[in-house]
């Protein structure tokens, strides 16, 4: 069996990144997946060919957020080739989510990958996630755990502290592999008012059993 250093990486428009690509990503690292995604792996000075291309030959798999914008660029559309390759001996590689597209709309660019089973993002991030790990498990081991960056009393500062596009997800799953409970963290400006209306806060500030924060940025 080939190794492996990222489960998946992620292909997808820069457009698409805030709303799609990086919530998607936490929410599998935090299932315990290592994601290949540009910002976290492509640093100051990086041929972005050499590192793109390392990221498409090391992964197992290829997550194609398929979108207007993602149709509409040259270099998107060359990470999807380098995923069809790879299915040349038909393995199955690449997992297709339509955001803000139709299946006409993909038809348009592409009969074949509207033919596949696809994820939208119209079901939610966190269903979307959840498709993608049973794929994953179901294929082999994962790289590593999910490692959260802060596990203890929340405190009302530090839920004012924790960055952009955490949430908070246990380390105990359901049956069928999605979280025993996973709740996104508002934005900064929503999280004061958003402190005082809710018990959750203090609830979890007692540290249950299985209880981790999962913030942004894991990969």
């Amino acid at each position: 069996m080939t190794d492996y250093d990222w489960d998946a990486f992620i292909s997808h428009a820069s457009e698409d990144k805030d709303d799609v690509a990086r919530p998607l990503a936490n929410q599998l690292a935090g299932f315990g997946l290592r994601v290949w995604l540009d910002e976290s792996e492509i640093q100051l000075g990086n041929s972005l060919r050499v590192k793109i291309d390392a990221g498409l030959v090391h992964s197992r798999f290829g997550i194609v957020i398929l979108s207007p914008s993602f149709f509409s660029k040259v270099w998107t559309k060359s990470e999807l080739d380098g995923l069809v390759a790879k299915e040349s001996d038909g393995t199955k590689v690449i997992l297709p989510i339509w955001h803000q597209l139709s299946r006409e709309d993909v038809q348009k660019h592409s009969p074949i990958l509207a033919g596949r089973l696809a994820a939208r993002t119209s079901e939610g991030i966190r269903a979307v996630a959840s498709k993608i790990i049973k794929v994953v498990s179901g294929s082999g081991p994962t790289s590593r755990k999910g490692t959260p960056i802060f596990a203890g009393r929340l405190t009302k500062k530090k839920l004012l502290e924790l960055p952009e596009g955490s949430f908070f997800l246990s380390n105990t799953y359901n049956a069928d592999l999605t979280p025993a409970l996973a709740k996104e963290i508002p934005s900064h400006h929503a999280r004061e008012p958003y402190w005082e209306k809710q018990s959750w806060p203090r609830l979890f500030g007692q540290r249950p059993a299985g209880f981790k924060w999962i913030p942004a940025g894991l990969c």
